[in-house]
């Protein structure tokens, strides 16, 4: 049987950074390109992270559990 889609064989560890003082425009700048590339790796890899969460949810559905329609 085909594992799921999100099934990782990697192992998670903890990273530690240790983190500079930075002035203020630099911490702004930072700040920018980090959003900047988070927005363009979204932008490229969006379709496959809405699958990727769509199969978790669809593989964690249980229909006993569902109570019909929600008020929220």
């Amino acid at each position: 049987m085909k594992p799921p889609p999100f099934a990782s064989i990697l192992r998670r560890s903890q990273v530690v950074l240790t983190m500079p003082t930075l002035n203020d425009e630099t911490v702004i700048q930072i700040q920018d390109f980090l959003h900047l590339a988070l927005d363009t790796f979204e932008d490229h890899y969006g379709e496959q992270i809405e699958n990727f969460y769509q199969a978790l949810h669809e593989q964690s559905y249980d229909p006993a559990l569902d109570l019909g329609d929600s008020p929220f």
